[in-house]
């Protein structure tokens, strides 16, 4: 039966670990967190929570890109092994961004070349690709750049972006989108942006593993029954070791 890291399954590691979790939390925030003194200044200490079934290896999602690593790299782990159908942690360990740093480095390098590919080949997209994908035409209508572009070019406001069927129409700016006109240039500016969207998504890796082999070498085991307390041992020797660099508390 596959496995599922589930809400139970990380709610039951923040309680044995007596981590805090922010009310109304996104998916994409931090499992959870703890605030921790580190020379009289309240630092706030962010966690992910990764699961897997006993004497497996820990899932990291999908689509884990350059972003997603980047944010990871100052970033504490708690790691669990669960039995089949059990919501409560049998074994438990904690990797700090020191401890989590060679195996974050080694997926960045995995993901190295692809971001070399990403920066540079939208760029040589010149007029005659643009016409090779768009056709040969000195106007090009609404309905050419949404064949190409789909919903890319919509509005987005979780990521601050306007309309750009309508602001980039620089021939015609129509009542209606369907009225809009656009020139060669904005054509291959269109091209490039979606040769740059194709490779951002191939940018990213699929639920790369984090093995069980590395998490035992380079992590510290958390013993029961007080799992918190070591956790909390553990941690201020990690803070004494690598502190933290940009307070975030209260």
């Amino acid at each position: 039966m596959a496995f599922n890291q589930d809400d139970a399954r990380e709610r039951a590691m923040v309680d044995k670990l007596n981590l805090a979790q922010r009310e109304g939390r996104a998916r994409d925030e931090a499992d959870g967190h703890t605030d921790v003194l580190v020379g009289g200044v309240e630092h706030r200490v962010l966690f992910e929570c990764k699961s897997a079934p006993q004497d497996g290896d820990f899932g990291t999602g999908r689509d884990t890109g350059m972003r997603q690593l980047q944010r990871w790299s100052t970033m504490h782990f708690a790691f669990g092994w669960f039995a089949p159908r059990d919501d409560r942690p049998y074994r438990l360990w904690y990797g700090s961004p020191r401890m989590m740093r060679p195996w974050n480095q080694a997926e960045q390098e995995y993901l190295r070349h692809d971001l070399t590919l990403l920066e540079v080949v939208p760029g040589a997209v010149d007029d005659e690709v643009a016409t090779r994908v768009l056709g040969d035409k000195d106007v090009y209508t609404y309905q050419d750049m949404r064949t190409l572009l789909k919903n890319q070019w919509n509005a987005d406001g979780a990521n601050d972006q306007p309309n750009l069927y309508r602001e980039r129409a620089d021939v015609r700016r129509g009542p209606r989108a369907t009225d809009h006109l656009y020139s060669r240039e904005v054509a291959v500016q269109a091209v490039r942006d979606r040769v740059r969207y194709l490779l951002a998504r191939g940018g990213t890796v699929n639920n790369r593993k984090i093995s069980a082999s590395y998490v035992m070498g380079h992590c510290v085991e958390l013993h029961p029954p007080r799992f918190a307390n070591q956790l909390e041992r553990a941690l201020r020797e990690e803070l004494e070791l690598e502190p933290p660099r940009v307070s975030s508390g209260g």
